[in-house]
């Protein structure tokens, strides 16, 4: 009898909360809001309906792990960024051992091999937050034998060679080679399907003479859930935490990764 009257109890509860999330959702397509906030919010409505359900008809164990469960797995695929490590910058002075004063107008991107997200993101972090014309070779080729980019084994003089052939084969004046090392392999967590691992982005600036302009160490963890991942969020944290790193380096007033300037348009 108890069990009978917790699933009627549970049923009538279900369908009064199935009714007023119908009739919010069709409030909810009347605002004006972002598609990905909409499918978040029924995500959310839909996840408390089953939560709801299993407290009611299985009871609090059953109903907590069930709530776990869903928090966990209702995170995006995103990455979270740390402060950057091993910075260098090569100053603009009239010692011997400075890089000459020259303006930045273009730059190539390589690919990330392995994370060919990562690469979309510097190129479209280049193309929205500084001056620089940017180019995306899809392949790399050289004339001249150089070890795989993307190996550690790759070096200082290796990337010389490269930057020189690459600058002159597609006409910038400089190239960005980066490549995304695993720190650690992705590891399931304890209660939902995703999974989260330590990278670590290598940024490599060089000039058409072979010389280093700009070289860096970016930590972050990706996280992997079946869910669709929020770019839009993690682009916008990358811009927002390499842009903020540039201006602590100077990058911008030495000319490297000239800042976009924003007209504003006066009103009439």
């Amino acid at each position: 009898m108890l069990c009978e009257a917790r699933s009627s109890k549970a049923f009538l509860l279900l369908k009064h909360l199935i009714m007023e999330r119908d009739t919010m959702t069709r409030a909810f397509d009347l605002a004006t809001v972002q598609a990905g906030s909409r499918r978040g919010w029924v995500r959310v409505m839909t996840l408390s309906l089953v939560v709801t359900g299993s407290f009611l008809l299985q009871g609090c164990l059953a109903g907590a792990w069930v709530a776990m469960v869903a928090v966990d797995s209702m995170r995006s695929s995103n990455a979270t960024f740390e402060p950057f490590e091993q910075s260098w910058v090569a100053q603009q002075d009239h010692s011997s051992n400075a890089v000459p004063n020259s303006k930045v107008t273009s730059v190539a991107v390589l690919p990330v091999e392995g994370d060919p997200e990562m690469g979309a993101r510097l190129v479209t972090l280049l193309q929205e937050e500084t001056a620089l014309r940017v180019e995306m070779p899809v392949s790399i080729a050289t004339e001249s034998a150089v070890a795989d980019i993307h190996s550690e084994k790759f070096d200082d003089a290796d990337r010389s060679t490269l930057a020189k052939e690459v600058t002159r084969n597609l006409g910038v004046d400089t190239v960005l080679v980066s490549r995304v090392a695993v720190g650690s392999p992705s590891h399931p967590s304890d209660w939902g399907w995703k999974a989260e691992g330590s990278r670590r982005l290598y940024l490599y600036l060089m000039n058409r003479d072979g010389q280093l302009l700009w070289k860096d160490e970016l930590p972050f963890t990706q996280v992997t859930v079946s869910t669709p991942s929020q770019e839009a969020s993690v682009q916008t944290d990358l811009s927002d935490h390499v842009m903020q790193h540039v201006k602590e380096l100077r990058l911008d007033e030495l000319g490297y990764l000239p800042k976009k300037t924003f007209h504003r348009i006066p009103k009439k």
